[in-house]
């Protein structure tokens, strides 16, 4: 596995930078369904094994917003991007199952 070298500016908040690995992203165009706002998920597996959330805002009528976190594990990583449709289209191109077990 070869590692890049990224960095991800986060808005209001200091960059992240790491060496790792994109695993992918995925869109929700809300322009297209004449809401206000777009977004954009990607995601990032590091060097050290840790993951990269990124969450990026795109506002027709305001500011944009872009926020990042590292999670330590899975859980975390699906507490951030959350189950939206394109969150679940993300853990599909990362093949990534976010499974709830019942017992």
């Amino acid at each position: 596995m070869t590692h890049e070298k990224f960095t991800i500016r986060r808005t209001g908040k200091p960059s992240l930078r790491f060496m790792g690995e994109y695993l992918g992203g995925a869109s929700d165009h809300g322009f297209d369904d004449y809401r206000d706002d777009d977004l954009t998920l990607s995601l990032y597996r590091t060097a050290g094994g840790q993951w990269v959330a990124v969450r990026s805002h795109i506002h027709r009528n305001g500011p944009d917003h872009l926020d990042a976190k590292a999670c330590r594990n899975l859980p975390e990583v699906y507490r951030f991007i959350g189950y939206s449709s394109a969150a679940m289209k993300l853990y599909e191109i990362a093949d990534m199952a976010p499974i709830e077990y019942v017992v």
